[in-house]
């Protein structure tokens, strides 16, 4: 929601809080995929079975909302800043693999983008290419964990896009080798509470303040106003300690949070998709009123409620037939064995 809001000019203090939204996004990410990887590919072989059920995940939605978007643009003909002119076959490409749309900035990608926030979306596709991978060496490497090293050097990217030796906007928070190490952030949340979950709940209250040393530090260097230093180390100090929280309040087994928890997750993925499809057709890319606000939010939560219930939750079962067949049929090539 944050995330639709910032696209219609909305800002808080003077800064973008759907910045600070995707930031906290990446670090879930790789929580989740941590999570889901431990529990379902973790053995070696198994990276082509989490990239099918990756691209199950992602495309039914994402599918549905462009093709609906490319209806209403042929239909009207109506030209926006994302939408520029008919597309040439690249630029119908650059839609249907979702990851060159993370390179907007070097390909002109956003001159025809049917889902304007998917360039985020190409960036979550770059990681999981690389997620069983940082998973399977996390632990390994002789001068120390080679995950542990990935994730410095991407450190190092976003340092020096913070300071303003790379552009800052592209590297420090669209571009993977800038933004790789959040959700190794979130990788390694997930991987400290199965094995130090004292030592998690302790660590993760020093994130807050690192957040505040780094926004300091850019400060006193004169690049805290650089778009978008103090969103991404906002995100940073909010999102991990959040996770954290979270996940120790569902341990509670209350079944109110879970509840929540769950329609909440359902809608959120919609939202982020359809709302600038819902702002074009509703013509409501700058609310004015309270009616527009409202219209806004409940035609993209309702359309979002829609495509859960008839597109996502058919591929959530299919998802889940297919993990349950592939692991009956490796237990038994075990037993066989």
């Amino acid at each position: 929601m944050l995330v639709m809001l910032s696209h219609t000019g909305l800002t808080l203090g003077g800064l973008n809080p759907g910045v600070v939204s995707v930031v906290v996004f990446y670090a879930i990410s790789g929580y989740v995929m941590s999570a889901l990887i431990g529990k379902h590919f973790s053995e070696a072989g198994q990276a082509g079975h989490f990239y099918i059920d990756r691209l199950a995940r992602i495309y039914p939605q994402y599918l549905l909302y462009a093709v609906a978007t490319a209806v209403w643009f042929f239909s009207v003909g109506h030209t926006t800043p994302f939408l520029q002119h008919a597309p040439s076959g690249l630029e119908v490409l650059n839609n249907v693999l979702i990851a060159p749309l993370n390179f907007f900035m070097f390909n002109a990608a956003d001159q025809f983008t049917l889902l304007p926030p998917a360039w985020s979306l190409g960036a979550e596709v770059l990681f999981y290419v690389l997620a069983p991978w940082l998973w399977r060496f996390w632990n390994t490497g002789r001068f120390g964990s080679l995950a542990m090293w990935v994730a410095f050097a991407s450190l190092a990217v976003q340092a020096l896009a913070g300071l303003g030796v790379l552009p800052t906007d592209a590297w420090g928070y669209r571009l993977l080798p800038g933004v790789l190490w959040i959700f190794m952030a979130g990788m390694a949340l997930q991987r400290l509470q199965i094995s130090w979950p004292t030592l998690s709940h302790k660590a993760l209250w020093l994130v807050p303040l690192v957040a505040v040393a780094a926004i300091l530090g850019l400060q006193q260097q004169g690049a805290l106003g650089t778009p978008y230093n103090t969103e991404v180390w906002l995100g940073i100090g909010i999102g991990l300690p959040a996770i954290q929280l979270l996940t120790q309040v569902l341990k509670l087994e209350n079944p109110t949070w879970k509840a929540w928890d769950q329609r909440l997750g359902d809608l959120s993925y919609g939202i982020f998709l359809n709302h600038f499809f819902c702002m074009w057709v509703l013509d409501l890319a700058s609310p004015k009123t309270a009616g527009q606000w409202l219209t806004l939010c409940g035609s993209s939560i309702a359309l979002s409620f829609i495509s859960q219930g008839f597109v996502e939750r058919p591929c959530v079962a299919w998802r889940q037939n297919r993990r349950k067949a592939w692991h009956l049929a490796r237990n038994a090539l075990k037993i066989g064995s």
